[in-house]
């Protein structure tokens, strides 16, 4: 975004009210990242050291990732700091048991739709405000996936991070992430029909 390029120009010119911004837009993010690796005792500390090591870093800062997937690289490496001062590691065994597709049913024995979603129109005022609302209901449900794929897709749809990264920082192989990813996908596409047949998160 261009006003945050703007910003970051502006802190690293020494401009507290542009770090003040970015805390604003990113601080709540650094919480929800650090929260699956320490707890929410620590997340504050772990947000706290985060931004600490990103101000006295900002001049190598440059733009080849999005600054919040930079920010969420000193998060997690912070986060994992900490563990290791603690000798806290965090057990994700029994994490996340999911064995069964949440829209099996939604496909015929060939893996074909049964009944393929809707295409999701923005024609009219009411049909923006369902976007809206849409909205919501994914923010909701994204706080009821099982904390694995949950962690998971926010480090990989919101941080971006990549699929080594999301391992190495939750102590998972690849392959995990990848399944935890395809099983949140598939329960908030449950969600995403169920909003376009009914209208109701």
């Amino acid at each position: 975004m261009d006003n945050e390029q703007e910003l970051l120009e502006r802190l690293r010119n020494g401009d507290a009210h542009a770090l003040e911004s970015l805390i604003r837009i990113h601080h709540a993010f650094l919480i929800t990242i650090a929260i699956p690796l320490v707890g929410p005792d620590a997340a504050n500390d772990v947000a706290q050291e985060t931004w600490l090591k990103a101000v006295a870093a900002v001049g190598t800062f440059e733009g080849r990732s999005k600054f919040r997937t930079w920010l969420a690289r000193i998060a997690i490496n912070e986060a994992l700091s900490i563990r290791r001062k603690q000798g806290r590691e965090r057990s994700l065994e029994g994490w996340d048991v999911d064995h069964r597709s949440p829209i099996l049913s939604r496909f015929d024995d060939e893996g074909a739709w049964a009944s393929p979603p809707r295409q999701w129109h923005h024609d009219s005022p009411e049909e923006l405000l369902a976007e809206v609302e849409l909205h919501a209901c994914i923010r909701k449900h994204l706080y009821e996936l099982p904390s694995a794929q949950r962690s998971v897709v926010i480090m990989r749809e919101l941080a971006g991070l990549e699929y080594k990264e999301i391992a190495d920082a939750l102590g998972l192989t690849e392959g995990n992430v990848r399944v935890l990813l395809h099983r949140a996908r598939q329960r908030m596409q449950l969600m995403l029909s169920h909003f376009q047949e009914d209208g109701k998160c």
